[in-house]
């Protein structure tokens, strides 16, 4: 009888402690997203899906991924709200959400982690270009780019829960001051995560058991993002450029690395 009390409070003791590590995990990787994104305009999702799928399934991690960044959006949309260029949110939007769809239905069939390699290597390949061109391209904002942009961060975010990247490169080239910039993107991402956490609760992607760790993650990532504001104030839209590449090609290499090890 003593065996079996004792088997039964070490199972319980491991239980807390694997809760803990998933609360600890949630917290450090949503505080590092909330600085980065404040500084960037993007990258909370894509420092957060670097630990996520750690202690949660490709399809959970995405979701949770979602209700955490969705929350310092809003805020960041709010913060900039008078420099949002609204026409410019119009098309990318409705493109994003068609194909974030798609995706978010087909990740239920396909293996995203296996696709997640070259979605890297394609980020590192897209920094490296942006770089050695940086100041000598113009970019500009044409309906075809706002349809392709739209649609790979629609593929991107369905399928990885980042889509950041390729919005990013486009609200860099539609926009004149940072924050026209960061309000612009981040206006974008508080309208198109709507519609993908609406797809992921309808997919059972969301779950109730994840409400604990949201509210760890919104309060963590929102204080980040306090004190990446900071930053931005003392940064021109150049250095931002450079910090939106940079970050860009760790992403990539971060990805590439994560598919190595499956």
């Amino acid at each position: 009888m003593h065996c079996g009390v004792s088997g039964i409070g070490q199972r319980a003791a491991t239980s807390k402690g694997d809760a803990m590590e998933q609360v600890l995990i949630v917290i450090f990787s949503s505080f590092c997203g909330g600085l980065v994104q404040a500084v960037t305009g993007f990258g909370g999702a894509v420092i957060i899906m670097i630990f996520l799928p750690l202690i949660l399934n490709m399809t959970a991690a995405p979701a949770l991924s979602d209700v955490i960044t969705m929350t310092l959006s809003f805020s960041m949309f709010w913060r900039y709200r008078k420099a949002v260029h609204y026409k410019s949110i119009l098309i990318p939007a409705a493109v994003y959400l068609v194909t974030s769809t798609l995706a978010i239905h087909g990740s239920a069939y396909v293996d995203a982690g296996k696709l997640k390699g070259f979605f890297g290597v394609f980020l590192i390949l897209l920094s490296v270009y942006f770089f050695a061109f940086s100041g000598k391209l113009s970019v500009k904002p044409t309906f075809f780019m706002k349809f392709g942009c739209g649609a790979l961060a629609g593929i991107c975010g369905g399928l990885f829960g980042i889509s950041g990247p390729p919005a990013s490169l486009f609200y860099l080239a539609a926009t004149d001051t940072k924050e026209e910039y960061l309000g612009t993107l981040n206006a974008f991402f508080s309208f198109t995560v709507i519609f993908n956490l609406i797809s992921r609760i309808c997919n059972g992607f969301l779950t109730v058991s994840l409400i604990p760790l949201m509210g760890f993650g919104i309060a963590a990532i929102l204080t980040g993002c306090v004190l990446g504001s900071r930053i931005v104030k003392k940064i021109n839209i150049d250095v931002m450029r450079k910090c939106v590449y940079g970050f860009m090609a760790f992403a990539g290499v971060v990805i590439v690395v994560q598919g190595g090890l499956r």
